[in-house]
């Protein structure tokens, strides 16, 4: 496994919490502050992953794909229908039957929404909930490295340039309008807008753009990340925001402005909140993976807030609901990676092939 990037792990920690964060505002969901989150904690895994991406035959990609993105979908949706089924045999208040049946519950992990479903179909399918991001990203990735494959026959770096930067262009815009029309399996629509993420993380690799940069230019990039939390929630599941133009722009924003605080804190490496970040973003697989648990199925958060806003109000329990589960993913953060066997279905890319 090569060196990895301090400043990458940074960034990764600080977005995986604010997913945590962003899923646990309550009644505060939605306004400014939620929107702020939403504007960027998903776009910069996307723009991460087109920094740090090296071409593939369609082959490695695929296979890439499947052991680090579709296994650990695979791995925490058998343990969400376990504990639904243990939910509908023995009703408690620490576990929440998520899935009504086992049909529901295949047919929830087999299309992999992130929200509610529509199509002109009129299917119904229950949404499983934040690692739809796993299955979008297995799809965005295959997409983007076939562009990235076909358009490199151009020999000449402008026609390579022109001819990515149209076929992004195309499928990003296809992507925003199918999050009119339908929620296709497995997120679909949002891998299609993702591809400009993706696009613009490499461009930033490419140019060395981060180093060139004036610190001018965050000023602007503020600007535009504010502009996109005032305007409304931007949901990249769908996709779907009130301008979804604006949301593509903030995002992109949003996410340099947390890439340069991340290049920023990782000169005190020393400093243990910086540690502490450099760890969730190492393990943010694990953290996406059990937030979702923690979400679906397991009622303590609920039983918190129902059993406290009455007497702390609306605020502060929302605060106690978000250090319960940033508590909860940290003990599963700090506990898999020392599980045989399990360990390899969450974090495959350094334990699946290794023997316990």
């Amino acid at each position: 496994m090569g060196k990895r990037i301090e400043w990458i792990d940074i960034a990764k920690g600080i977005a995986i919490l604010a997913v945590v964060i962003g899923h646990t505002l309550g009644p505060y969901n939605g306004q400014f502050f939620g929107s702020l989150i939403f504007a960027f904690h998903m776009p910069i895994f996307f723009m991460l992953s087109g920094y740090l991406y090296h071409p593939r035959s369609a082959q490695q990609e695929c296979q890439r794909g499947v052991i680090n993105l579709l296994l650990p979908y695979l791995a925490t949706a058998v343990v969400l229908l376990i504990l639904s089924a243990m939910a509908r045999v023995l009703p408690n208040p620490l576990l929440n039957a998520y899935f009504s049946s086992w049909r529901r519950g295949l047919l929830a992990v087999a299309y992999g929404a992130g929200s509610e479903v529509f199509n002109p179909w009129h299917w119904q399918v229950q949404p499983i909930g934040a690692v739809w991001f796993l299955l979008s990203m297995f799809i965005a990735m295959q997409l983007f490295n076939g562009v990235m494959l076909l358009t490199a026959r151009c020999h000449q770096r402008l026609c390579q340039a022109v001819s990515r930067g149209v076929i992004f262009a195309v499928f990003t815009i296809l992507g925003g309008w199918l999050g009119q029309v339908a929620y296709l399996p497995w997120a679909f629509n949002a891998a299609l807008l993702a591809q400009l993420f993706l696009y613009a993380g490499y461009l930033v690799k490419q140019t060395d753009l981060l180093s060139r940069m004036p610190p001018a230019w965050y000023l602007l990039f503020t600007f535009m990340w504010l502009i996109s939390a005032f305007q409304g929630y931007f949901a990249l599941t769908v996709p779907t925001s009130p301008n979804l133009l604006i949301s593509v722009m903030g995002g992109v924003a949003g996410s340099l402005c947390i890439i340069q605080i991340s290049d920023w804190l990782s000169h005190y490496p020393n400093i243990q909140p910086v540690k502490w970040l450099k760890r969730y973003g190492q393990l943010s697989l694990v953290v996406l993976c059990f937030h979702l648990i923690d979400l679906d199925v397991i009622g303590i958060e609920g039983w918190l807030t129902s059993n406290l806003i009455g007497h702390v109000g609306p605020l502060m329990v929302t605060i106690i609901g978000i250090s319960y589960r940033i508590s909860f993913v940290t003990i599963a953060m700090l506990a898999i990676p020392h599980i045989p066997g399990i360990r390899a279905c969450f974090l495959p890319r350094q334990y699946l092939f290794r023997r316990a």
